[in-house]
């Protein structure tokens, strides 16, 4: 996991040729495990000499890394320079015009930073960081996605999952309570950012049993709204439940999310209202049966696959 935004150190000192290079490598990774220096030159239109010196400043910042025993020099971009090309392109757009280098949120698949726009609006600016072990399974793709590519880059992956929860958020937000999505780049989502505390976060003695049961109300009924509409999280948890500072709640990490007509939806579907019912069961004492939640959200399923 990133303990900081190293990009945010390194883009001030970055030059116009560093951004041309290191979109070259990154491009140029779709067809090498390790880009070859000429290609990186070719593709800036500059000589081997300077795109050298240039990859040499590039690796001591860590936005690349570099390999010389594979019988060529060769490079390979790297978290933090997938960073700096985010940043950059959102900067671009008027997404953003400033990021607070300070956490908001740490989790083990994504770093979560507070932007603000050039209109002095704040945003939440999420940086996936998955993993290769779990990826393809958490971005809910599979070994087809791939077949076309020599080898996988986990930060495709993580560029896939960054759209995919961009496209939930898209549909969710006008129905749910889920966060707006302001604008997505890469392996980065930016979203409204709502002042609040992850459930996960709150101690037990937080909350009231009554005050908990009407909380875990307020998340069947929205919960409820989003399987109607045909889409299942297939991640809930208390982690993924947040209780903002207004009283309401907000259902977030839709980056896992299948439709109602994916084979294990239905599965999935309950063992997202297992997990959250017995959360509040286990920390609230608040009983509420499975088998009194689960036929509404029943119906709902088969609804919204035309079999209600």
């Amino acid at each position: 996991m990133v303990s900081k935004l190293l990009a945010l150190e390194a883009y001030p000192t970055l030059r116009d040729l560093d951004f041309r290079i290191l979109r070259g490598v990154e491009l140029n990774m779709r067809h090498h495990r390790w880009v070859p220096l000429e290609d990186i030159a070719r593709f800036t239109r500059t000589d081997i000499e300077t795109a050298s010196f240039r990859l040499g400043k590039l690796d001591d910042w860590g936005l690349v890394a570099r390999r010389s025993d594979i019988g060529y020099i060769g490079y390979q971009l790297t978290i933090h320079g997938y960073d700096v090309l985010a940043i950059r392109a959102l900067a671009k757009k008027g997404v953003i015009e400033a990021i607070n280098p300070a956490h908001v949120g740490v989790g083990k698949d994504a770093d979560v930073y507070v932007g603000m726009t050039p209109s002095g609006e704040k945003v939440a600016v999420k940086f996936n960081r998955i993993g290769g072990r779990t990826a393809s399974r958490r971005a809910g793709y599979h070994g087809h996605v791939f077949q076309d590519k020599r080898h996988t880059s986990w930060l495709y992956v993580s560029r896939l999952i960054a759209k995919k929860e961009y496209e939930a958020l898209t549909l969710l937000s006008p129905i749910a309570r889920v966060p707006r999505p302001v604008a997505w780049n890469r392996h980065v989502v930016v979203m409204e950012f709502i002042e609040g505390t992850e459930l996960a976060e709150l101690r037990d003695t937080d909350l009231t049993r009554e005050e908990a049961g009407e909380i875990l109300d307020r998340v069947l009924e929205e919960y409820l709204k989003i399987v109607r509409f045909g889409i299942v999280h297939s991640d809930m948890s208390e982690f993924n439940i947040v209780l903002t500072n207004d009283g309401d709640i907000l259902i977030i990490d839709w980056a896992q999310h299948i439709t109602t007509a994916h084979p294990e939806s239905y599965e999935f579907l309950k063992r997202d209202l297992r997990v959250v019912l017995n959360a509040f069961r286990r920390r609230w004492r608040v009983e509420k049966r499975f088998d009194d939640v689960w036929p509404e959200f029943e119906r709902a399923w088969l609804e919204s696959r035309g079999e209600g």
